[in-house]
């Protein structure tokens, strides 16, 4: 009778744990957000880090081309001591094309893709007209996934058209535990 009362605690105070375990949010603070884009394809870009955390990334550029097929390269790298060198943990070439107009709702793909374009007048199809284009407050936080480690980032995204680099992203960041 004393076994099964003492597996019953210990059953309890697990579900406790996993319970507070998956409850538990990732935070990110940005520390550098640089942009570049070809001068043939913008101008007035303007990519800062805001927000009382430094949590949020605002865009603004001025498109001076019509962008019709979008190459993107997305390049995650972390460490988990700031003397340590970064590793790669994840990257991936697609068409961002098919991506914005044909996103499959659910995915963590897609919780990424509407964290950033929430506040954005982004089209949702191309080609992509030229005239500003603005992203306000993204933030990826709530779309993080529970099993990405606290570590320090390092983002880079390169965006292509018709096989020319037209934007590079970099970010420099820190995912820690709430």
């Amino acid at each position: 009778m004393f076994y099964i009362w003492l597996s019953s605690i210990r059953m309890i105070l697990l579900l406790i744990h996993l319970i507070h375990y998956t409850e538990a949010k990732r935070r990110i603070r940005w520390d550098c957000f640089d942009c570049q884009m070809g001068p043939q394809y913008a101008d007035q870009m303007k990519c800062q880090v805001g927000g009382i955390r430094r949590s949020l990334l605002n865009v603004e550029l001025n498109l001076l081309a019509e962008l019709d097929k979008i190459k993107t390269y997305i390049k995650i790298s972390n460490r988990f001591k700031s003397t340590s060198p970064y590793r790669k943990f994840f990257d991936i070439t697609f068409d961002g094309c098919k991506v914005i107009s044909d996103m499959v709702q659910g995915t963590m793909v897609s919780n990424m893709f509407n964290a950033v374009v929430k506040s954005s007048n982004q089209p949702r199809k191309c080609p992509v007209k030229e005239g500003t284009i603005y992203y306000h407050n993204i933030s990826i936080e709530d779309a993080l996934p529970m099993f990405v480690p606290t570590a320090q980032l390092f983002i880079q995204v390169d965006f292509y058209s018709r096989r020319q680099l037209y934007l590079n992203v970099s970010l420099r960041g820190e995912i820690t535990e709430k």
